[in-house]
């Protein structure tokens, strides 16, 4: 897993690098903008896999209960319309 975050972070910091390059950065910002960016992919990855078991029983138990709430909700809405006025 740790290769694999290496070469995350270190794909989107090149990517990052070639594109400040490309917008006639200097090499010193380019290089900079990439170590960030590629520190920053890297944080977000560690971040996000943190919680993931957080994220995926959230998301078991609170879909279908939102899911219910809100059909549940436009049954309760749902009238019927009043008759008709015809006086205009």
């Amino acid at each position: 897993m740790a290769l694999g975050l290496i070469l995350l972070a270190t794909a989107v910091g090149g990517g990052t690098y070639l594109y400040a390059k490309s917008k006639q950065a200097t090499t010193g910002t380019a290089a900079v903008a990439g170590a960030a960016t590629g520190a920053g992919a890297a944080g977000a990855v560690l971040l996000v896999q943190a919680a993931l078991p957080i994220l995926i029983v959230a998301g078991i138990i609170g879909l279908p209960a939102a899911g219910i709430y809100y059909i549940g909700k436009a049954r309760g809405e749902r009238k019927a319309l009043g008759p008709g006025r015809r006086d205009y």
